[in-house]
């Protein structure tokens, strides 16, 4: 098979394990969750445990940090979507810090940039 009949799938992830790397850092007026690796079908079902319980048990804003990851997909996309809907109903804000690039794209196609506040930069 050569490079231009290759699977599309070798261009939707990256190479290599399947990575997430979750941290949770409080602030005064938000809960910053990093991540990191991969957002999609195969690591979604962990961040979606992490937003749960900040959504359950926080009481302020939940901002995703997604500067550090490489690919999302529309598993992603489905969990934060959710999220926000959760927050909103409990009056607080979820948004988005996402970098320009592939993954900012991402949001930019599904029209989700202002539904989700994706920001490029961590508020102070």
């Amino acid at each position: 098979m050569s490079e231009h009949e290759a699977p599309i799938g070798r261009w939707l992830r990256p190479r290599g394990p399947v990575t997430l790397r979750l941290s949770r850092r409080a602030r005064a007026d938000a809960t910053v969750l990093r991540v990191g690796g991969e957002v999609d079908l195969l690591t979604v079902g962990r961040l979606g445990a992490e937003i749960d319980q900040e959504v359950r048990q926080g009481s302020g804003d939940v901002i995703v940090d997604l500067r550090g990851v490489d690919f999302v997909d529309s598993a992603g996309l489905h969990i934060l979507l959710n999220a926000k809907r959760r927050l909103t109903r409990r009056g607080r804000a979820l948004s988005v810090v996402c970098k320009p690039g592939p993954v900012r794209r991402v949001f930019e196609l599904a029209k989700l940039v202002e539904t989700l506040d994706v920001v490029s930069e961590l508020p102070d």
